[in-house]
């Protein structure tokens, strides 16, 4: 019954779905986010970097499309100019009133864009009302642009031989096209809201709304050296944009100069004022990028390979029995595979009710802790394994995102030099060759000034160029010192190790790996030793123990595991050296790696001042107090996998768990007390109840003799065992042998 009713019910669902309405059906392929949704997020592409972009290329629109209102469109050639592409040499022609309204109508169209898009950040407007503002203002900035140069080339075309489109007008062709460019990618970032792939929010950091107000300052100050320089130097608009340019990215190509010395001394301020802010705006790009990388390839890269290792590493356990193993493979293991891989699947509920759990425990960890009746040196061997597989990802990862975002800059360098090649050959009248080297003359920075662009359609083109390929090729450059260059630095000091600046240890190494010359040279370090003496006075920095640390080996694996515990107090003091010890390693500022032994001693320290015992309830609420205080090597709490260094990671460790263990001794000082009264009520009423045998306390005793010896023969008489000896029958006044100390005082003692 159950299986006809569960298949009818499963015919009546498939009947609903072949007769809904085609509307229904596309309706159902949406699900549009709350802003507060905190589901896992996917299309990083569309939500983080589209955003982004439009938000700085929207500005450089806005540019271009202020250089096509202030320009004519149409230019008249003077007839003693040099040829019809130097623009220094032409006039324009007036404009209709009508071109120029509607010039002017785009423009604010474009700007409103950018400004709701730039609210939409600042989140006083909604992303759902926001961004389509954006999108539609946009789309009608492009529209008018599109009508006004097609109206001037058919209803008033320029007149050859004397007469050519101006750089207004080929400002507006760039403007409209990237317009249209940024409401496709807008269009995008919202095709992936409506699907449910992120919420209706733009996920930036500040560092990238950062970047974003340093665009537009960049660009407002080419905007204000154009205006400048236009009335100083007696230059088109279009013509001291370019100028600007070229000054501010340090290209110098030297067909425009500045005539007079007010403009030269004008250069002073706003190159250096200009450079500063190129320099802030590459340096943001660059972090940027490298975070959208690290973020989302090189996590994932990470996670691939910790899941292989997890895959690799679990063996069947000697405890399993043939229930437990599925494959040849521990249920264990699967588990724990599954555990990490449902990090990125869960969704929904379960997700928010992890994202509660901070930190996130891994599951591998629990069954490390599972794990007993097992010799502990074995136990130790695994987990040095699964700490070597994890380092091993480290390193791998690490040369995996240098030679990746190396790749990547190469890749976009690639497209920007060899696509703005083809755009110049089409627009300068150049072979390809003479393309790229000018192209590649302009992204060095060279500026031979033997090719530059002349023609009116080439300068608004490069403007736009340059301002993509200049930081592209600074960010190259800046990637290439993590990979190519300090291969060749470490090569060129290799050499010079060997050669001119040689080093004994360098030479004492190579020679150790022959037996006979190793011999030769520890029976010289023999003799140098002796004939020094013993050393005194020697600043050596001592361990909790009073040994030298420095000259302390390092314990191995079977001696840590032979290792006896110590008292909490000794623990408390050693955790006070390793403290010291782990800030002089943050100090100095290396990425210092510790071995797996150096590990195990932290470890030690770190989890001896654990409030909640492991696996009983409440140990996630002791994390989110006091801080994590167990971890997997492989799990997702990996000291490994934190974006802090080593040092840093273990001094904040070490530094909760020194808080930890003040809090335990604060807790057991309250509780004694609160305890106190009680105890004093207690002792009080004994003292009640002895009353009555201290009434023969006048009684010679046989223990208060002076010349009778207790069971101890330690020449101190000793009162018989049970006995209440610390009350007394006399009022105010203590036994014999008391030295006249009253029982409230022995009483105070004994408590």
């Amino acid at each position: 019954m159950q299986n006809r009713s569960g298949s009818s019910t499963a015919l009546d669902v498939g009947n609903k779905e072949r007769h809904s309405s085609p509307w229904a059906r596309f309706k159902s392929h949406f699900r549009m986010r709350p802003p507060d949704d905190d589901e896992p997020q996917d299309w990083w592409i569309a939500s983080t970097a589209i955003p982004l972009v439009a938000a700085a290329a929207g500005p450089l629109a806005n540019v271009m499309s202020i250089n096509a209102l202030v320009n004519p469109l149409r230019n008249h050639i003077l007839p003693n100019a040099s040829g019809p592409d130097d623009p220094l040499e032409q006039v324009g022609i007036h404009d209709p009133h009508w071109c120029i309204a509607l010039n002017a109508t785009s423009l604010a169209c474009g700007a409103a864009g950018n400004i709701f898009l730039l609210f939409t950040f600042t989140r006083t407007v909604r992303y759902i009302v926001g961004v389509p503002l954006s999108i539609i203002l946009w789309l009608v900035a492009t529209g008018l642009l599109v009508g006004i140069t097609a109206a001037v080339d058919l209803y008033i075309p320029p007149i050859p031989p004397h007469q050519i489109y101006s750089q207004g007008y080929w400002s507006a062709v760039i403007a409209a096209i990237l317009y249209f460019i940024l409401c496709l990618i807008l269009m995008i970032n919202m095709l992936g809201y409506f699907l449910g792939h992120y919420p209706q929010r733009f996920a930036l950091t500040d560092e990238q709304r950062t970047l974003i107000l340093q665009t537009m300052a960049f660009l407002i100050w080419l905007l204000i050296g154009a205006a400048v320089f236009q009335r100083v130097m007696g230059i088109s608009f279009a013509n001291a944009l370019y100028f600007s340019d070229v000054t501010v990215l340090t290209l110098g190509f030297g067909d425009i100069i500045p005539p007079n010395v007010v403009s030269r001394g004008l250069i002073f301020p706003y190159a250096v004022l200009g450079i500063i802010i190129l320099g802030l705006v590459v340096g943001s790009i660059r972090e940027f990028a490298g975070e959208m990388s690290y973020n989302n390839v090189v996590k994932a890269h990470l996670q691939r390979r910790r899941e292989a290792a997890v895959a690799r590493s679990v063996t069947i356990e000697r405890g399993d029995s043939d229930g437990d193993v599925e494959d040849g493979v521990p249920r264990s293991a699967i588990s724990r595979r599954e555990s990490i891989r449902s990090g990125r699947a869960k969704s929904g509920r379960s997700y928010r009710k992890r994202l509660k759990r901070k930190p996130i425990r891994s599951a591998i960890s629990a069954l490390g802790r599972a794990a007993v009746n097992r010799p502990k040196v074995l136990i130790m061997r695994e987990e040095k394994d699964r700490f070597d597989a994890m380092r091993a990802i480290q390193s791998e990862t690490i040369r995996f995102h240098r030679w990746f975002t190396l790749s990547m800059s190469i890749l976009a360098f690639a497209i920007v030099w060899t696509g703005g090649a083809a755009v110049f050959w089409a627009l300068e009248s150049l072979d390809y060759f003479s393309a790229l080297y000018f192209g590649f003359c302009s992204l060095l920075t060279i500026g031979y000034g033997d090719i530059t662009p002349k023609s009116n359609p080439g300068r608004p083109f490069f403007i736009v160029w340059s301002l993509i390929a200049v930081p592209t090729m600074t960010i190259l450059i800046s990637e290439m010192s993590d990979t190519i260059v300090a291969g060749f630095k470490q090569a060129t000091n290799d050499f010079g190790e060997w050669t001119i600046l040689p080093q004994v240890d360098r030479y004492r190494k190579f020679f150790g790996k022959f037996p006979g010359l190793r011999k030769i040279l520890r029976s010289s370090e023999e003799k140098r030793r002796v004939s020094r003496g013993f050393q005194v006075g020697l600043d050596v920095e001592l361990d909790s123990d009073g040994n030298p640390v420095a000259d302390r080996p390092t314990p191995t694996i079977e001696e840590l595991a032979r290792s006896p515990g110590n008292s909490n107090r000794a623990l408390a003091r050693d955790l006070a050296f390793a403290i010291r010890r782990v800030a002089d390693d943050f100090g100095s500022g290396g990425t210092k790696q510790y071995s797996y032994e150096e590990w195990v001693e932290f470890t030690r320290l770190i989890r001896f001042t654990e409030i909640v015992p492991p696996g009983v309830e409440g140990l996630e609420k002791n994390e989110y107090l006091y801080g994590i205080v167990d971890w997997d090597w492989i799990g997702e709490t990996s000291p490994m996998l934190a974006e802090q260094t080593e040092p840093e990671w273990v001094l904040d460790r070490l530094c909760e768990s020194l808080i930890r263990y003040l809090d335990m001794d604060n807790t057991a000082e309250e509780e004694e007390k609160e305890e106190a009264p009680v105890l004093k009520k207690e002792r009080d009423l004994g003292s009640q109840d002895g009353s009555d045998q201290d009434r023969h306390a006048d009684e010679p005793q046989p223990w208060s003799d002076s010349t009778a010896r207790g069971p101890g023969n330690d020449g101190f008489s000793h009162p018989p065992v049970g006995r209440d000896w610390t009350s007394s029958g006399q009022s105010g006044r203590g036994r014999s042998g008391d030295g006249g100390r009253t029982s409230s005082e022995n009483r105070r003692d004994s408590a």
